[in-house]
């Protein structure tokens, strides 16, 4: 990381020149007597700390400082004054100084003191590095796939990431809304805070209640300690929960209190906390069909859905499939170490004619098996699973055992095809098994 120095003074006032020639041993060093030739220095080059007398002519330091950091917010400024009051120290500091001496200049001092505003400052642009790279991961245009329906998906998710709504996202298991909903958040002003993610179909309604607001000690058997829920840990962020048409109604109530006041309890507490959290929920159900139904509060999905994104599924944009093989073989390839150049016409003929149930995930799934099973550049038909391979009039019958099996022997071979269908998904292969998750992981 290439960081120099800059050292505003006034011309004659001290031996800035042998004190610079001592800086410039260990950095980068440039002195300067006029700040407008230091404003053009530092909106060109890679000045990362400004060493500055206080007291300049024409400009206090407070001035001085605030026009630093408006041409560059991560500059260190380090100040020398003859007459340091407590007054003008503070006051340097809450406006963003790194820190204040006396005249006489002490070089060793001042060295030692520059380097730990380096080591701050390489934090700050660590920070900044990881920031630009997780909102380029996440940057809407990312989103892979070219179709119609997406790219409407892409411009509403680019319109409202910005701008402090909640939001309701519907689709299909696999259809990507984990990543439209991160796409949002990394891309909207609360970039910088958390971004907490809760699967509200993985508990039960005790159990999602304290996930969501914590509790405190005793509050339950088992409470042997209070505990931060996921609402104050997205405090200042954003908050995902998906699958939020599997919670109770009571836990709905609780849930539209929030998003209503901004304010809530943990289980077992009466002390009220206040949250600012953005919202964003989907579900794979019909939330219509389940407010007719009961089993739904209208007040809260209205306050869910001030704005609607529809994600298509796969069988619906099947043009994306050829796109999205290739990215996910070039993913593999990285992650993985493989050499896999590309896929055979046939393989691809087959994903294209295939209804994709598990959607996005489904294939992805279905390349990452024929990749770790292809001992060729190009992937060819035989390599992909075996669901993919059936004849067209199989399909419907999905579940075929091979005869012979034990019991037991059944049972994993059902649930088996059942995840493979699914594209993994644990909670809908959970309920078409007709029993609970916990169950199913417990034999998974």
């Amino acid at each position: 990381m290439s960081i120099q120095l800059l050292v505003i003074a006034k011309e004659g006032s001290a031996d800035w020149e042998k004190v610079c020639a001592y800086m410039n041993r260990r950095l980068s060093t440039q002195l300067v007597y006029t700040t407008s030739e230091a404003y053009q220095i530092l909106r060109k080059e890679p000045i990362g700390i400004v060493l500055a007398e206080y007291d300049l002519p024409k400009v206090n330091g407070i001035k001085l400082l605030k026009k630093i950091k408006a041409i560059k917010p991560s500059i260190e400024v380090i100040f020398l004054s003859k007459n340091i009051t407590l007054t003008k120290a503070i006051e340097a500091m809450k406006e963003g100084a790194y820190d204040i001496y006396e005249f006489p200049i002490n070089p060793k001092l001042i060295m030692t003191v520059i380097g730990k505003a380096i080591e701050k400052q390489s934090l700050y642009l660590e920070k900044e590095e990881l920031q630009r790279k997780v909102k380029q991961k996440f940057d809407p245009g990312k989103i892979i796939g070219r179709s119609k329906t997406l790219n409407r998906v892409i411009e509403v998710v680019s319109s409202v990431a910005p701008k402090n709504v909640n939001i309701l996202i519907k689709g299909e298991t696999g259809t990507g809304k984990e990543l439209v909903a991160s796409a949002i958040h990394y891309n909207s002003p609360r970039a910088g805070k958390s971004f907490v993610k809760v699967n509200c179909g993985a508990f039960s309604e005790g159990v999602l209640e304290s996930e969501l607001f914590g509790h405190e000690k005793g509050a339950f058997t088992g409470a042997i300690t209070a505990r931060v829920g996921r609402f104050e840990m997205a405090d200042g962020g954003t908050l995902f929960l998906d699958e939020i048409g599997d919670i109770s109604l009571s836990t709905q109530i609780k849930l539209l209190r929030v998003l209503q006041e901004r304010e809530f309890e943990r289980v077992g507490g009466n002390k009220t906390l206040k949250v600012d959290v953005r919202l964003i929920a989907a579900t794979n159900k019909d939330l219509s069909k389940l407010i007719v139904e009961g089993k739904f509060r209208e007040d809260l999905f209205y306050r869910l859905n001030v704005v609607h994104i529809e994600i298509p599924p796969l069988r619906e944009r099947k043009d994306d499939i050829p796109l999205l093989v290739t990215t996910f073989i070039n993913k593999l390839n990285e992650e993985k170490g493989y050499k896999i150049k590309g896929i055979s016409k046939e393989a691809m003929r087959i994903l294209m004619n295939y209804r994709w149930p598990g959607n996005v995930r489904e294939l992805e799934n279905a390349i990452e098996s024929a990749m770790a099973l292809t001992d060729k550049e190009i992937i060819q038909s035989t390599y992909l699973p075996a669901f993919l391979l059936m004849p067209s009039s199989q399909e419907v019958d999905f579940y075929q055992i091979p005869k012979n099996l034990t019991l037991p022997e059944m049972e994993i071979e059902i649930i088996k095809l059942t995840l493979e269908r699914t594209g993994g998904n644990k909670s809908k292969a959970a309920k078409q098994l007709g029993i609970g998750l916990r169950t199913l992981q417990r034999k998974v």
